[in-house]
């Protein structure tokens, strides 16, 4: 949402808003107090939205809202000018926007970007300065849509810059329109033809960018929410209300347009679908918003007037553009201010925090620079004004990156240091069941660093020695001498392939050959996942070719571990989890090959929030760590190792002590991400590892 969509100066009664003639504005534009009150209902829903999504489950459509508003209020400023000066000064026009919207945008990026590094983990600072500058350009909303975010599923994790993608959405648009407009005020035309003309181009772009919007959305595209070509005919639309003739509604019709109006806008909130925005669906609160202003822009006198011209109407309206700006970096620090504390306390302070903030904003900021600072320079100056204080912030910006750069060289240093000469204790040396070190003495330090360890992944991860879960085939991958004395194969998941680095090291000391046959979300089993079955059975007819190929080898040992806290088909026509791998241990067994099963490891926190973690407590990795009660997964292969003739490994020791699970274990970074070990902790589990499957091995 730009700031364009508030109002100059709001007053607690319908009156006028005069700007500056030297910048080429309207002498005197209308004052819509309904306007006004349309920005607060906006800005209300969009905050509740964010705080509390499941009382206002479409609020995101206050954004909507204020397209249309944007698209209404600049048309008719330009129509004004051009019509009342006889021509359109395109200087002046972007001088406009500069005093109304950079002042307070730029405050709250720099804020926003130098606040967030002493708040958030330092594995998102280097994107905060991606983000802020693309925010300070107004290119927010196409780096998120290149980074695939999708704005109506997003987490915690997401950009404290991530609302400016609106801001961009609505400057791209004005520079694109006036451009056009300039074109059409060139001609010397009547007004009315004007007026033609730019209801004709305008239009027609409207009504291409909503057939965009419709087919991106149709086709599930998440992009569709942020890119401007599915955005444009909302600020359109405004603007094609601004070009009509002045509507003549009597009151009553007036006043029951408005009230229908509002009430579109009202219900959408509650009742359109995320998964069908923007699109058609968009159509809601963007009709609901031109209603209100057609019957604003008709009469003086409707009830609907005189509540929107109520005091503290005015005054949100009044603060919505910094309200916007505020509360979303707001929100998004909470739970690294004020760790713990219930979320309805974060959320409340919240709202209270970016209230405050908003009408300092306004007092200090907004203000003092439209009325007493820009408004005595000439529109280039403004213009020129701008572009350096860009310059600035931009070059200010780059102070997380190089914060998160200079801090990666610290830890590399340090890490070198420890590989080149290995301190007893590291990894997992330095974990029982009794008790465990987070570090070893003298190393204070975490390896590999957590905002590298989901990038770290054994050899042939990237689809060479592991296959994509819907395909029907498994790779077959060989490590080690072709002539050694001893071959393992590995078989499973992503959580037997985990532990493919430790075995590589096996491979170099013990004179062992190691085989791998490693499928995502396949685990070695005749039993089958929901999602192998939603896949056809891919996974199935991967496994019998995997049995057949283990069948034709000359191996001496089979070690399996799998994932198996997970969905799985209830039905005669397969067997349960734990059958299934009782029936596929056995097909190997009575081929005669030796099978041991590693237990699974434990879960920890979700997607990257233990790494988050780690960086957040870097000096305290023990504030990462999980109950073991919470974090052993269910795993069916200990209850079907039981009944089929295979061995067991209990692995939770290599992991956790009797009550709990480290994130950190002896300077080393037990998981990459929920449930993956990281390449370096499984180097340190092999003297474990080999003590474990090598009296099973077979000559």
């Amino acid at each position: 949402m730009a700031g364009d969509t508030f109002s100059t100066k709001f007053k607690e009664r319908a009156g006028v808003v005069t700007s500056d003639p030297s910048l080429g504005a309207p002498r005197r534009t209308a004052f819509l107090p309904e306007i006004q009150a349309l920005r607060a209902l906006a800005v209300t829903a969009v905050v509740v939205y964010h705080l509390w999504p499941q009382v206002l489950p479409a609020g995101f459509t206050g954004v909507d809202v204020f397209f249309v508003i944007s698209g209404f209020l600049i048309t008719s400023h330009m129509i004004g000018e051009r019509e009342r000066t006889g021509r359109f000064r395109l200087v002046a026009f972007f001088a406009r926007r500069v005093r109304r919207i950079l002042p307070a945008a730029t405050t709250v990026i720099l804020v926003t970007g130098l606040v967030s590094v002493l708040v958030l983990p330092e594995l998102r600072w280097a994107d905060l300065t991606r983000h802020g500058t693309a925010s300070l350009v107004y290119l927010q909303n196409w780096v998120l849509a290149g980074d695939a975010v999708d704005y109506l599923t997003e987490g915690s994790g997401a950009s404290p810059f991530r609302h400016f993608w609106s801001l961009s959405v609505e400057e791209q648009f004005y520079i694109v329109w006036p451009l056009l407009f300039l074109l059409v005020s060139a001609g010397a035309w009547s007004h009315r033809r004007r007026r033609a003309a730019v209801v004709l181009i305008l239009g027609v772009l409207s009504a291409a960018s909503l057939w965009v919007s419709v087919s991106m959305t149709s086709a599930g595209d998440p992009t569709a929410y942020f890119v401007s070509q599915s955005r444009f005919w909302e600020l359109g639309m405004g603007g094609l209300l601004a070009a009509a003739a002045r509507p003549t509604l009597r009151p009553r019709v007036a006043a029951v347009v408005g009230t229908t109006g509002t009430a579109v806008i009202v219900a959408g909130m509650f009742l359109v679908s995320a998964g069908s925005f923007p699109g058609v669906a968009a159509l809601v609160p963007t009709t609901g918003a031109v209603l209100v202003i057609w019957s604003a822009r008709s009469t003086q006198s409707t009830y609907l007037r005189t509540m929107a011209s109520a005091a503290p109407v005015q005054w949100l309206g009044g603060i919505s553009y910094s309200l916007y700006l505020w509360h979303w970096p707001l929100l998004v620090w909470a739970p690294y201010v004020v760790p713990g504390a219930p979320r309805l306390l974060q959320d409340t302070g919240v709202l209270a925090a970016s209230l405050v903030l908003a009408a300092l904003s306004r007092r200090l900021v907004e203000t003092p620079f439209q009325r007493t600072v820009a408004p005595k320079a000439p529109p280039g100056a403004v213009v020129a004004f701008a572009l350096v204080t860009t310059l600035v912030s931009v070059a200010v910006l780059q102070v997380p990156a190089a914060a998160a750069g200079r801090r990666a060289d610290e830890r590399d240093a340090a890490t070198a240091a420890m590989i080149a000469d290995p301190p007893p204790g590291l990894g997992a040396a330095s974990v029982s069941e009794g008790s465990y070190s987070a570090f070893v003495a003298g190393y204070p330090i975490v390896l590999p660093a957590p905002q590298d360890a989901r990038s770290e992944l054994p050899e042939g991860a990237d689809g060479r020695c592991k296959s994509a879960m819907d395909f029907a085939t498994t790779p077959r991958c060989t490590f080690g001498d072709d002539d050694a004395g001893t071959t393992i194969a590995l078989v499973g998941d992503s959580h037997m392939e985990q532990y493919l680095p430790a075995f590589q090291v096996i491979a170099d000391q013990h004179d062992v050959r190691v085989l791998t046959y490693f499928h995502s979300s396949c685990p070695f089993s005749q039993a089958q996942r929901v999602s192998d079955a939603e896949r056809d059975g891919a996974c199935l007819h991967a496994n019998e070719e995997t049995l057949a190929s283990l069948l034709a080898e000359d191996v001496d040992l089979v070690v399996t571990s799998n994932r198996t806290q997970v969905a799985f088909v209830d039905s005669a026509e397969v067997p349960g989890p734990v059958e299934g791998f009782v029936r596929a241990w056995d097909s190997l067994r009575s081929a005669g090959l030796p099978v041991v099963v590693l237990a699974d490891n434990p879960l920890m926190l979700p997607d990257d929030a233990t790494s988050e973690c780690v960086l957040e407590h870097t000096d305290s990795p023990e504030a990462c760590e999980r109950p073991r009660a919470e974090a052993m997964p269910t795993d069916h292969q200990i209850a079907a190792a039981h009944l089929a003739d295979v061995d067991l490994v209990d692995t939770a020791s290599w992991f956790c002590t009797s009550d709990t699970c480290p994130a950190v274990v002896g300077s080393v970074l037990v998981y990459r991400d929920e449930q993956h070990l990281t390449p370096a902790y499984t180097r340190t589990l092999v003297p474990r590892l080999w003590d474990s499957v090598s009296p099973y091995v077979t000559h």
